[in-house]
């Protein structure tokens, strides 16, 4: 586990913000932050969700609060916690590093399909470059489009204004590709398709029924992809491509 302290006090600043509007949270963040420092791991935690629970949200709060439960042996929850972070920010480094160290607590080593789906993989592309970059790829295209319009404006030359009108075309058009595909992350990130198990042993069903066959079992701490939804049933599919069934009750979505 590595600069953890350095984390908390991002949050900090990073929640202070929000957090001024709410004595409540205020003092709640304050105290959470002082409870970890004093070591009181398990304290920690249930401040830490108190303020989640407010309906805050940030990914150093779930970076903090999975080294909390990390901290007390609590390795499914902080695995959780550590992916609700990185579903908030993809490139939060130290909340991957930490996501490992978890992981390696987890009995159920399951290999990843390869996928060749044209979808999956771009999708998997959009989220792998992130809801920040896509921004400041948006801004920086919408930049130059400025820029080439002014140069369409004030140049003398013929040749010189079909070729910023020219440019102009293509970075609008890039504009819009990087507007369109921030929403689309944006989309990604919104939806509720991944979760945890959070039981100890789940025995997968092969229909949404306790009658069901059983299909294999799975353990807590592993992270499966949302299908479908019966009733009190999720059907889920794991890395390496098996499906089944499982109660509602035995996951927690990231």
């Amino acid at each position: 586990m590595k600069r953890i302290i350095s984390y908390i006090i991002i949050a900090i600043f990073s929640l202070s913000t929000v957090l001024a509007q709410n004595e409540d949270g205020a003092a709640l963040l304050q105290k959470a932050n002082q409870s970890y420092s004093d070591k009181d791991y398990k304290l920690a935690a249930e401040l830490y969700e108190q303020i989640a629970a407010q309906g805050f949200t940030a990914p150093e709060l779930n970076y903090n609060l999975g080294n909390a439960y990390y901290k007390t042996g609590d390795f499914t929850r902080a695995i959780l916690n550590y992916e609700r972070a990185l579903k908030l920010n993809p490139d939060f480094e130290d909340a991957k590093i930490n996501l490992k160290f978890a992981n390696a607590s987890q009995r159920d080593k399951i290999n990843q399909a390869q996928d060749s789906a044209v979808g999956a993989i771009f999708e998997q592309f959009v989220k792998n470059v992130g809801l920040n970059r896509w921004a400041w790829f948006t801004i920086l295209t919408f930049a130059l489009c400025l820029g080439s319009f002014l140069w369409y404006v004030f140049s003398t030359s013929r040749n010189r204004r079909k070729l910023a009108f020219s440019i102009g075309c293509i970075l609008v058009f890039l504009t819009l590709f990087n507007l369109l595909l921030g929403f689309y992350n944006q989309s990604l990130i919104n939806q509720n398709n991944e979760a945890v198990i959070m039981e100890k042993v789940v025995m997968v069903k092969s229909s949404p029924d306790d009658n069901g066959t059983d299909l294999f079992r799975i353990n807590e701490g592993l992270k499966v992809a949302v299908k479908d939804r019966s009733g009190d049933w999720i059907e889920i599919r794991l890395t390496d491509g098996r499906v089944g069934w499982i109660k509602f009750s035995a996951l927690e979505i990231i």
